[in-house]
């Protein structure tokens, strides 16, 4: 982005939020590593541009409703581990557009993402510009020694796919982001997400044709892949986010548990049920505020 456009973006930030919104967004931490790209490719403005546009999304369309933003750090390193659905990767967009319209001082989100996303056209350099890292071990470490908020999606590829029946039920979730979490002492944030899982029901996938295009399964919604990309469109479904209380599993475990397959597995299902009680929370708030909506009791 030229130095124009940078402007342009602020004086529309500045006319839609006012002076202060401007000010506000400019209090995030952001480590400049030449040219107005952190060493990533994050700008500053490119990120603010994608929470201008997708701010109707979280306000007017999911109508997100949050709750537990006291549970993740304002400062220093964190992994927020959430569980994942809804075929596209919006559970992750309102994660990052709620800690930016939310949180205080606001806090840029750097979601962990599948290489294949990268390859994309013009998907790749927008993920790159709003803070999207792909998913190496390297990367992930550099982020959280660069004190970042790290989002990972310990299910997989294999949360977004599973059959609509098995909604809110977990897969097991995988132990890296444990490991790095011991080797770096990041405390790790439980996240839920209610709401994603009926923005894109699946139901039922084919293993053969996922194989080919490298998914564990080809997923079958109501609307995909009959109505072509314009099914892979969400309905509207509100979403109520959930975070909980930090896990410190470091203080517990020496760093070289880190190197034990047991232990990590051990710690990574802890973390699962975890996210799994904050799942059962999320859909009992959603429940009474349906409730509270028709007029009837909870």
């Amino acid at each position: 982005m030229n130095p124009v456009a940078r402007r342009l973006i602020r004086k529309l930030v500045r006319t839609l939020d006012g002076e202060r919104g401007l000010e506000r967004l400019e209090t995030m931490p952001f480590r400049d590593a030449g040219f107005g790209y952190d060493r990533f490719g994050l700008e500053r403005e490119s990120l603010w541009t994608a929470y201008v546009l997708f701010r109707a999304l979280y306000r007017h369309y999911f109508r997100v409703q949050s709750t537990g933003l006291e549970h993740v750090p304002t400062t220093g390193r964190a992994i927020l581990a959430s569980n994942h659905s809804g075929l596209l990767p919006f559970d992750g967009g309102m994660i990052a557009i709620d800690l930016l319209e939310r949180l205080d001082p606001p806090r840029s989100l750097r979601s962990i993402v599948d290489h294949f996303a990268f390859a994309l056209p013009y998907v790749g350099l927008f993920m790159n510009r709003t803070g999207q890292v792909p998913g190496t071990a390297d990367n992930f470490a550099d982020l959280i020694e660069q004190e970042e908020l790290v989002l990972v999606f310990p299910e997989g590829t294999k949360g977004i796919v599973k059959p609509y029946r098995e909604k809110y039920h977990l897969r097991a979730f995988n132990v890296g982001f444990v490991e790095l979490a011991l080797e770096h002492r990041a405390p790790i944030v439980p996240v839920s997400v209610v709401g994603a899982e009926e923005q894109a029901p699946v139901l039922f996938g084919s293993k053969s044709l996922g194989r080919r295009l490298g998914m564990p399964i080809f997923p079958v919604t109501p609307t995909f892949p009959l109505l072509g990309p314009l099914g892979l469109l969400p309905y509207p479904s509100q979403y109520f986010i959930t975070y909980g209380e930090p896990l410190h599993i470091y203080e517990h475990y020496p760093a070289q548990a880190a190197r034990d397959p047991e232990v990590l597995r051990r710690i990574a299902s802890s973390v699962q049920e975890r996210v799994q009680a904050l799942l059962e929370e999320g859909l009992a708030r959603r429940a009474a505020h349906q409730a509270a909506r028709n007029g009837a009791a909870p």
